[in-house]
């Protein structure tokens, strides 16, 4: 983590319940990619840094990674790919709803099927201005 980083307005029960969801979706991943008797571990990071008037945070797993035709559904209410009684679908979309609708931030995704995937979160510094995202997006969300 950035120890440079300045404070970032944020409702912190949200946050929390975003890096709660997003770090239990890495270990469902990486438990599913290991399978019941595994000889290796796999590795969840958490990254942090300020990207201009924004902060980014990158939460990265070597699970199975997400497949293409997966992709744009993932922040779906009710959407997921874990069997019947294994999740609701919600935990995504509440990712989504915290950072974009509640913080005005944006979230992203890169992922390998059968490496991994990363969530990459960028919050602005400054929540009694508009973040000008335009600016903010145009620094790569994969720098």
């Amino acid at each position: 983590l950035d120890p440079e980083l300045p404070p970032v307005p944020a409702l912190p029960g949200e946050i929390n319940q975003v890096l709660l969801n997003l770090i239990v979706n890495a270990a469902h991943a990486i438990g599913e990619k290991l399978g019941d008797n595994p000889t290796t571990k796999g590795t969840i990071k958490i990254n942090t840094r300020r990207i201009e008037e924004a902060v980014e945070l990158r939460i990265s797993d070597t699970g199975i990674g997400i497949p293409d035709e997966l992709k744009r559904r993932i922040f779906d209410p009710f959407f997921t790919t874990k069997e019947v009684g294994k999740g609701t679908g919600q935990g995504l979309a509440i990712v989504h709803s915290a950072i974009v609708d509640k913080h005005g931030g944006i979230i992203d995704l890169s992922t390998q099927p059968g490496l991994g995937t990363t969530f990459i979160i960028k919050l602005p510094l400054r929540a009694d201005e508009e973040a000008s995202w335009e600016e903010v997006s145009q620094t790569s969300l994969m720098a």
